[in-house]
């Protein structure tokens, strides 16, 4: 049963170790977060019984709904975005909120933080395409918001996060990753080791993210097919 998802695995793999190889970077130093956004639960078990550890959900109702249901070795990713009242529902089940566009919703995750002793692994998002429809802070804010989560206990500052954006253009595509890398770059004097993670990339540009220097890369069709969203 979902054969097809073990395959479409070990073909991706291939094309990760492949782009890796490319920019001259270790495999290892890549995480792939496995998008199951929209995708029923059992999908998402089927690709932590094959090994894959890191998990992504856009919506705080998805991961309400699905974490009880699944079990194994895996760390549950929040992609999207969350609103203020949102976040005592994530708080213990997401391990890394990649979405944090403002010093409110920084605030009220410590907060809700410090009242239930949990820590979050937490990623600032950056505009850094421009387009209206993406979320994100934008570029001049970015580094005064890692500056500010670096100082909060229960909200804690591992990197940065970016969509880049929706066009045909290679060019256009690798100047939003490589405007994420140089941030990064500068607010790497803000995470605990000394190096952020830079999670960007998803199914059809993941190769120029892994180029500009991703550690993190969210990827959901090319492993289980296209989404329905009607459901």
């Amino acid at each position: 049963m979902y054969e097809y998802i073990a395959e479409n695995l070990a073909k991706l793999e291939t094309e990760i170790s492949a782009a890796c190889k490319n920019a001259e970077r270790k495999r290892e130093d890549v995480k792939l977060i496995v998008v199951t956004k929209t995708y029923p639960t059992d999908l998402a078990q089927a690709a932590i019984n094959l090994g894959f550890t890191e998990i992504g959900e856009n919506r705080p109702q998805e991961i309400v709904e699905k974490m009880p249901r699944l079990s194994g070795n895996f760390n549950m990713h929040l992609i999207g975005q969350l609103q203020s009242n949102k976040v005592r529902k994530v708080i213990g089940l997401a391990k890394y909120i990649h979405s944090i566009d403002s010093e409110k919703l920084l605030e009220k995750i410590d907060i809700v933080g410090e009242e239930t002793g949990i820590t979050t692994n937490i990623l600032v998002q950056v505009n850094t395409s421009g387009e209206e429809s993406k979320s994100g802070c934008e570029f001049g804010e970015a580094i005064k918001l890692c500056e500010i989560a670096s100082s909060k206990k229960y909200a804690k500052f591992c990197g940065l996060m970016t969509i880049g954006p929706l066009t045909d253009s290679v060019l256009l595509v690798e100047k939003s990753f490589e405007t994420l890398a140089k941030i990064g770059e500068k607010a790497n004097v803000f995470c605990e080791n000394g190096k952020c993670e830079l999670s960007m990339g998803m199914s059809n540009d993941f190769g120029l993210a892994i180029k500009h220097g991703a550690t993190m890369i969210r990827i959901g069709t090319r492993i289980f097919g296209a989404r329905n969203y009607d459901k």
